[in-house]
């Protein structure tokens, strides 16, 4: 199980990287209203065009359409030899091995379900590393790992760099999107897992779990 928090600003490049079906991909970019989702959808959907070769093959198949028998194509190879021609190639994705064999899921904040709930604007943000100083990035080596949540890094009192806001219905819609399509992302409500869990009791927290405690 790989989990990513939906305040991450590599958030969007993360859920798009599982989608293995050109069709949603195709399907995003058409219909989405984020740029940044769309950008991710182009840069996973990879066109073949045909080759001349391709594009005569296709049409001798097409030109049975209208004969008797079919030329022994069935109707349902004529419809792809037209889809074919009609869309010039063939569409596929980028990397279809990546994260293979892993889970995917996707760490929702109370902030960002209420920024849901209330049609609002949400952050993507981290700690802003590159503009620490060297005693800042020590720290940040230091500690990092352990907090491990940008918001409690702010609250801390280090700098944070908002690297981006996204309508959060709009990442919400993706993920609903991908996961109806893909089974994938799972979403996890973490801020509810820490409010329940005994592990505070003992000075821990949630960070992540495995697809059981989804």
């Amino acid at each position: 199980m790989i989990m990513l928090a939906d305040w991450h600003p590599d958030i969007i490049e993360f859920i798009i990287s599982k989608m293995q079906n050109p069709r949603i991909l195709r399907y995003l970019i058409e219909n989405m209203e984020d740029e940044g989702i769309k950008k991710a959808a182009r840069d996973k959907l990879k066109f073949t065009p045909l080759t001349e070769q391709e594009r005569a093959m296709y049409q001798a198949i097409v030109n049975y359409k209208n004969m008797p028998g079919y030329g022994g194509f069935t109707e349902k190879i004529i419809k792809e030899a037209e889809e074919k021609l009609r869309t010039g190639g063939t569409y596929s994705v980028h990397n279809p091995d990546f994260l293979t064999g892993a889970n995917i899921s996707v760490c929702l904040t109370k902030e960002f379900m209420q920024a849901v709930e209330e049609d609002k604007e949400y952050e993507l943000r981290f700690p802003d590393v590159e503009t620490y100083s060297e005693e800042e990035m020590r720290i940040y080596n230091e500690k990092w790992h352990e907090v491990g949540d940008v918001r409690e890094w702010e609250k801390m009192g280090y700098r944070v760099r908002v690297y981006r806001k996204i309508r959060a219905r709009e990442l919400w819609k993706l993920i609903n999107i991908c996961a109806t399509y893909s089974a994938e992302p799972g979403i996890f409500f973490i801020d509810n897992a820490n409010d329940m869990t005994n592990a505070r009791a003992y000075g821990q927290k949630v960070v992540a779990t495995n697809p059981c405690g989804e």
